[in-house]
């Protein structure tokens, strides 16, 4: 019982201690390009590191996208950076937070997967390692000396993997709950047919949940999982709502100002 206390106690001294480390900053920066990796976004890492960031408080920034607040003074940020562990067998990462000076003020767990398909592998991996910040809050500690008031950075474009295939950075915001009755939602798709002028996706599975993609127009949402298995949360560059999943594809609900619209997603064969 004391062993278990004590490690208790020990796990709430180290969150509490990291969280004080990471509020002495104010700004969270993500490289375009990790230095672990040869391209732009390579597997899509800087749009998925930037977006679980975010979905975690941290409001992070790209590095072309900087404050005149940071440009002038860096240390009032920490620079993020990819730690690749990997071995031949599995894909082996950590997420790591350094200070002006180069030094390292953090890490995370690491994150691993054994996917044989590199961009799916690292997909996994840095998920699971960001989980890490799932238990911290981000509180800036501003003083006279760091104001917290700082000029807004303009918008960089989101980082494209210099690959043929386009990335799309997932969005910021947390999606809006629409309020449906999930049984008979779930049901409804189930019994579905294919639906004239229907649009076919690739579905991907996710350790949250799934990806949708749909080449042609360059589309993607992000499904995630909820308490709920007939619910998921869906999230794109431009909507946010739910989803349900039928036998021949997806259910999505979303407003658009005060308008609920239903889209229906069939999946490729």
């Amino acid at each position: 019982m004391k062993k278990t206390v004590a490690m208790f106690l020990f796990m709430g001294l180290s969150v509490f201690s990291a969280q004080a480390q990471l509020d002495n900053y104010k700004y969270f920066v993500v490289p375009k390009r990790f230095n672990a990796f040869k391209d732009i976004n390579q597997h899509q890492s800087s749009t998925l590191v930037k977006f679980l960031l975010t979905k975690y408080g941290f409001d992070p920034l790209y590095d072309d996208a900087i404050p005149e607040e940071l440009f002038l003074n860096k240390c009032l940020g920490l620079t993020s950076q990819i730690e690749d562990n990997s071995t031949y067998l599995q894909t082996v990462v950590a997420i790591v937070f350094y200070d002006c000076r180069g030094q390292e003020v953090f890490r995370t767990q690491e994150g691993k997967s054994k996917n044989k398909v590199f961009k799916e592998a690292y997909s996994e991996a840095i998920q699971e390692a960001l989980q890490t910040m799932a238990i911290l809050t981000h509180n800036y500690q501003g003083s006279e000396q760091t104001p917290v008031d700082a000029p807004k950075a303009v918008g960089a474009p989101d980082p494209v993997e210099t690959t043929p295939e386009k990335q799309i950075e997932f969005p910021a915001a947390e999606p809006t709950a629409v309020a449906v009755v999930a049984e008979e939602a779930s049901e409804a798709l189930a019994k579905e047919e294919a639906l004239p002028g229907a649009s076919y996706w690739k579905e991907t599975a996710s350790n949250n949940g799934y990806i949708l993609t749909y080449p042609e127009e360059e589309l993607t949402w992000v499904i995630m999982k909820t308490s709920s298995p007939e619910v998921f949360m869906a999230i794109s560059t431009t909507k946010q709502g739910v989803a349900f999943k039928g036998e021949k594809g997806w259910r999505l609900e979303y407003y658009l100002g005060d308008l609920l619209k239903v889209e229906h997603i069939q999946l490729a064969d």
